[in-house]
């Protein structure tokens, strides 16, 4: 049985684990609504569940519209057991959009890519109020 490394990865406003051990996400979004570009993001969460065998990984993750990075977060993590769960937080502040283009997470895992998630970038206008005609 082959065991896919990535459980799963989501974008979202603010995360943390609780005493009792529990994930707490709260506003997970799926793609960033703007007027304009270039834009930037406030704050956001990247929160994963990455499942290793035992050993010592290197892991990246990447942030990046086109070939251009726009975030990135790596770090090595070590497995004692024959496998193991990795939860991973990335806080990502003022992240800068810089086209409509799509904003790709990448994950790799000792420099090989084993996830692709697109998070898209949608034009939105403000509406001005209706006002009453009296």
């Amino acid at each position: 049985m082959k065991i896919q490394p990535v459980e799963y990865a989501m974008f979202c406003d603010y995360a943390s684990v609780s005493m009792d051990g529990k994930i707490n996400l709260n506003g997970i979004f799926e793609r960033i609504l703007s007027e304009k570009t270039p834009a930037t993001h406030p704050q956001m969460f990247v929160v994963s569940r990455l499942i290793l065998p035992k050993g010592k990984h290197s892991i990246t993750f990447t942030l990046q519209q086109q070939d251009k990075v726009l975030a990135k977060s790596v770090f090595e993590k070590e497995i004692a057991a024959e496998l193991g769960v990795h939860n991973h937080f990335w806080g990502v502040q003022g992240l800068k959009v810089e086209s409509w283009d799509p904003i790709e997470l990448q994950i790799l895992i000792e420099g090989k890519q084993v996830f692709v998630k697109r998070l898209p970038v949608v034009k939105v206008e403000r509406k001005e109020p209706k006002q009453n005609k009296q």
